[in-house]
C-alpha cells in the first residue's frame, strides 16, 4: 500500500487546518469509501442497506507550508570612481576577476579579487599591496609567472602589456587609478551606485561599486491571514540546494504595509546557515525555499476516525471481520487517525449496515 500523507502549500483556502485535514480525508477517501450505498442524486443517507469496511493502511498525518525566505546581506562601498566624463555603460550582477563593470568615455573599468582599494597608478612607481594585488591577477590570468610581490619591475610591465593586448586596450604597461577596482568577495554580486548610470557625467568620487559584507539576516514576508496560520513555535526548514538548515523565528514585527515580518534564526539562535553560509551566493537579496511545519508528521497505521468507538470503559476499539479489537490512537487529521493494535490490511467497519453514520 501507498503512503497515504497530509502536505498543504497553497492559501487558496481560508483555514489552513481544515484544508490540510480535507486535502488528508481526499488522499484516503477514494479507497476508504468504494463499498459505499450511494442512493439518489449521488447523495450518502443515515442508513446504509450493507456494511461498510475500510482497509488499514500506511499512512501519515501532517500538515507544512511551503513558502519563500529571502536573505539579506548588507552592501556597503568597496570602490570609488576616479575616472571623468560620461559614463557609456554599466553592467552589474554576479561578476568574476577581470570582467568589466562599467565604462567611463570609453574607457573600461575593470574589477580584480583584493582586500586593499586601489589607491594609486600601477605603474614604475607604484609599490605596496596594491602592486601585489594587480600581479596575482595577472598570475591567475596567465600573463604574469613570477610570484606576487609589492615591488613594481619589468616583469610586472610586461604582464601588463600582455593583458592590456588581450583586452584590446594601448599596451602601455600601466594601469591608471580607476581602470581597475578591488573587491574581496569575487567571484560574486556587484552592484554599481546610483550615480554611475549611462549617460550620467562624472567628475571623479562617486560611489562606484557595492559588495555584500556583514552577516545575513533571514526573513519571511506574510500577510497577517498567513501569519495567522503559523504556530509561533513552528519548525522551519530552509533549503539551499543540496542543503536544508532548521530554523525558527526568533522575532516578528510588521512592515509599513502591514505585512508580517518573521526573523528566522538557527535552533542555538545564531544565524540559520551556521558555519556554511559560505555556501550562499554573494547578494544583497537572495531568494530560498522554505517549509513550515505547521503539524509535524505522524506515521503508523491509518484508518477513517469513523471506525474508532469509545467502550462504555474508556477504552477505544475498532470492530474487524474477527470481532472488536482494542486499539491506541496516537495521532488524527479530520477523517483519519493513526492508531497502534492493527496491523496493514486489516479490514475495520465503518458503517454497519441499517445504523447510523458513526
Amino acid at each position: 500500500m501507498g503512503t497515504r500523507s497530509a502536505d498543504t502549500s497553497s492559501w487558496m483556502k481560508p483555514k489552513f487546518l481544515s484544508a490540510a485535514a480535507a486535502i488528508a480525508v481526499a488522499a484516503g477517501a477514494a479507497g476508504w469509501a468504494i463499498n459505499a450505498t450511494v442512493v439518489g442524486q449521488g447523495e450518502t443517507t443515515q442508513e446504509s442497506e450493507q456494511n461498510v469496511w475500510a482497509k488499514a493502511e500506511a499512512s501519515a498525518i501532517g500538515s507544512s507550508l511551503n513558502l519563500s525566505t529571502i536573505v539579506k546581506q548588507p552592501v556597503q562601498v568597496v570602490a570609488s570612481n576616479h575616472l571623468a566624463g560620461v559614463v557609456s555603460s554599466v553592467s552589474e550582477g554576479e561578476k568574476k576577476p577581470g570582467d568589466v563593470i562599467y565604462s567611463v568615455a570609453g574607457s573600461d573599468v575593470y574589477v580584480i579579487s583584493g582586500q586593499t582599494p586601489l589607491y594609486q597608478d600601477i605603474g614604475p612607481k607604484a609599490s605596496g599591496e596594491n602592486v601585489k594585488q594587480v600581479e596575482s591577477f595577472l598570475k591567475d590570468q596567465e600573463y604574469f609567472s613570477g610570484t606576487p610581490d609589492t615591488r613594481f619591475d619589468a616583469a610586472t610591465t610586461s604582464a601588463i602589456k600582455g593583458w592590456q593586448i588581450a583586452t584590446k586596450q594601448k599596451a602601455d604597461g600601466r594601469i591608471a587609478l580607476g581602470r581597475m577596482v578591488a573587491i574581496s568577495s569575487l567571484p560574486g554580486q556587484v552592484d554599481i551606485g546610483e550615480e554611475i548610470r549611462p549617460g550620467k557625467n562624472l567628475a571623479g568620487g562617486e560611489d562606484a561599486v557595492l559588495a555584500p559584507s556583514g552577516e545575513r539576516t533571514f526573513t519571511m514576508s506574510l500577510t497577517g491571514e498567513q501569519a495567522a496560520l503559523i504556530p509561533q513555535d513552528s519548525a522551519i526548514e530552509v533549503n539551499h540546494g543540496d542543503l536544508t538548515w532548521e530554523a525558527q523565528i526568533a522575532q516578528t514585527t510588521t512592515d509599513e504595509s502591514g505585512n508580517v515580518i518573521h526573523t528566522l534564526a538557527g535552533p542555538s539562535g545564531g544565524s540559520v546557515c551556521d558555519k556554511e553560509c559560505d555556501e550562499l551566493p554573494a547578494g544583497s537579496n537572495v531568494t530560498l525555499r522554505s517549509k513550515v511545519i505547521v503539524v509535524p508528521e505522524t506515521k503508523g497505521i491509518g484508518i477513517p476516525s469513523s471506525a474508532v468507538t469509545t467502550t462504555a470503559s474508556g477504552e477505544t476499539e475498532v470492530v474487524t471481520e474477527n470481532g472488536p479489537v482494542p486499539v491506541e490512537v496516537v495521532a488524527s487529521g479530520q477523517g483519519i487517525v493513526i492508531v497502534e493494535g492493527l496491523e496493514e490490511g486489516t479490514s475495520v467497519q465503518v458503517l454497519a449496515a441499517n445504523s447510523e453514520a458513526r
